[in-house]
């Protein structure tokens, strides 16, 4: 029996397909180290796939591909200098191939079958580690916390709010079929009750922060196009400048007290001091993607020891462009610097363009919790991680529609020109 290969690859039809596809692959970000390779492997099925059946997705647009491949492309490049090359190249492979799914599924998932694959997913990432979890003790703010199935709470706050995101967007930007409600309703009273007892900062302050840019990008629309750009203008000048203000006031360090943070950030400003030392001695081109935390190398053991990290795995420096400077030197602190500036352009470019919607809603809160958790988390740099597949997701859905969108307004342009004209001019 031949399958129709529209159901796999056509976005208005292939909802029993993708759905499950975004489940599952939300769940293997999640576990795969506790599933090992068999659930890679399904992940890779399902997002090779389609690939497989039209092989002519990923060459629609081939410029905005190609541009989202060069930072793979220079990670697994870096094994020809790197101090650890066969861990560089496996790495660089496994992210890379992650991209390319990601980019994959952005030509073939609609944003409403990402949130309710997103919803679905979530909801078996949060009920496994509620079945499976329990509570580790923070040897750096000496407090209990509940990880989950985790190794990290930060983790489980990460999925928490990636559930929540995902399930309540049913409700308030697709307005789907009334009996997903309970589905969206339970996901993400799950999603608040783990994120809360997750106690995790750094998830609860980019949660916060994106919704409130999903309320922005839900109320701009409302606005007419020169009130819309005034107000973006406004409420970009006015955030930064009382972000300074707050900053000189103490007001930081007041809501890292409410967290039960000190100034420090537990720790992780002593973490990005010695990599930055570290970095400085291979500044231009790192030491190679993936190859600082390895083991044998006596940074690494001397960190791993100080932070408590017994299973010497499963580290980082806490910082998305700190992270990348280490391994990759200044050439890929450009490239990633190039996608968070693409993650904050695109979003504002769609909300403040034609007939932002639901998507452009999601897209722009999922963007703004990148974002911010990239100054504490490294969530879009390493292979298998729901960061790494849903920001290239992001960026090329984004420039598609923005290609779409223009060619249509120009179109129209030239139609109602053409009808200007007079009849001996046409």
């Amino acid at each position: 029996m031949k399958i129709p290969k529209d159901i796999i690859v056509d976005p208005a039809r292939n909802t029993a397909y993708v759905v499950p596809a975004v489940a599952l692959s939300l769940f293997v970000f999640a576990y795969s180290i506790r599933f090992g390779q068999i659930s890679i492997l399904a992940f890779y099925a399902v997002w090779f796939l389609p690939l497989v059946v039209a092989p002519r997705i990923l060459l629609v647009r081939p410029w905005a591909v190609a541009l989202l491949l060069i930072v793979p492309g220079v990670f697994a490049a870096s094994t020809l200098w790197s101090d650890a090359s066969a861990t560089t190249l496996r790495a660089g492979i496994q992210y890379g191939t992650t991209v390319v799914c990601a980019l994959i599924a952005a030509r073939i998932v609609s944003v409403p079958n990402l949130a309710l694959g997103g919803t679905i997913g979530g909801l078996l990432v949060l009920l496994y580690s509620a079945a499976n979890g329990g509570y580790s003790f923070d040897y750096i703010d000496g407090s209990y916390a509940f990880n989950g199935a985790f190794s990290s709470k930060n983790q489980l706050g990460y999925y928490a709010t990636l559930s929540i995101l995902f399930a309540s967007s049913l409700v308030w930007g697709f307005r789907s079929r009334a009996l997903l409600y309970p589905l969206a309703a339970a996901v993400t009273v799950l999603g608040i009750v783990m994120l809360l007892m997750s106690n995790s900062a750094t998830s609860l302050l980019s949660a916060f922060a994106a919704f409130g840019a999903i309320a922005l990008a839900g109320t701009l629309p409302r606005l007419a196009p020169g009130p819309r750009r005034a107000a973006v203008t406004l409420v970009l000048s006015g955030g930064v400048a009382m972000g300074l203000a707050a900053y000189r006031l103490g007001a930081f360090d007041a809501v890292l007290g409410a967290f039960g943070k000190d100034s420090t950030l537990t720790g992780r400003t002593y973490l990005w001091n010695q990599a930055l030392t570290f970095g400085a001695e291979q500044p231009f081109l790192g030491i190679g993607y993936s190859a600082f935390w390895v083991r044998g190398r006596p940074e690494a053991e001397t960190l791993w020891e100080t932070f408590y990290i017994t299973g010497r795995t499963g580290f980082h420096f806490h910082n998305l462009l700190i992270e990348t400077y280490v391994g990759t030197g200044l050439l890929g602190l450009a490239l990633v610097a190039a996608l968070c500036v693409l993650l904050f352009v695109l979003p504002i470019s769609a909300t403040l363009g034609p007939a932002p919607d639901g998507s452009v809603m999601l897209c722009t809160g999922l963007s703004v919790l990148f974002l911010v958790r990239s100054v504490a988390e490294v969530d879009f740099v390493t292979p298998y991680t729901a960061g790494t597949f849903l920001v290239p997701f992001i960026i090329l859905y984004l420039t598609d529609r923005s290609a779409v969108l223009g060619r249509a307004v120009r179109r129209a342009r030239a139609v109602r020109t053409a009808g200007r004209l007079p009849e001996f001019a046409r």
